[in-house]
């Protein structure tokens, strides 16, 4: 099975931010050196990392076989104890590939990190 090639959305102009993307997928902003993303939940495009302010949240991304998934926690959401991957309020999408790598399914659902290939997605 080939391996999928990632290519973002880009932007050179400073102060870009990308008004529309697709469910996992990611925007750069070379100019600013920012990278963002859509809350699979509420649809809002929001920065994942980059120059200036602190993120408000925690992201991790995983790729197995065919699906891959990408993950927030929000800073306030990280539990006091216990691993951060067994909270209850990740925000994941999760898109899947079709064995040619040419077409794809996306989804969401909110649950631990750790039990991502067992939520119920939609």
């Amino acid at each position: 099975m080939p391996n999928p090639t990632i290519i973002p959305k880009k932007s050179v102009q400073s102060g870009a931010v990308p008004p529309t993307l697709a469910l996992g997928e990611i925007a750069i902003n070379h100019a600013d050196r920012r990278l963002y993303s859509r809350n699979p939940a509420t649809g809002e495009i929001y920065k994942l990392a980059g120059a200036g302010e602190a993120p408000d949240r925690v992201f991790v991304f995983d790729s197995a076989g065919d699906t891959t998934y990408l993950g927030y926690l929000l800073y306030s959401d990280v539990p006091s104890t216990g691993s951060i991957y067994d909270a209850a309020d990740w925000e994941i999408s999760r898109t899947q590939f079709s064995a040619d790598g040419n077409s794809s399914t996306e989804a969401s659902a909110t649950g631990s990190w750790n039990s991502r290939s067992s939520l119920q997605f939609s």
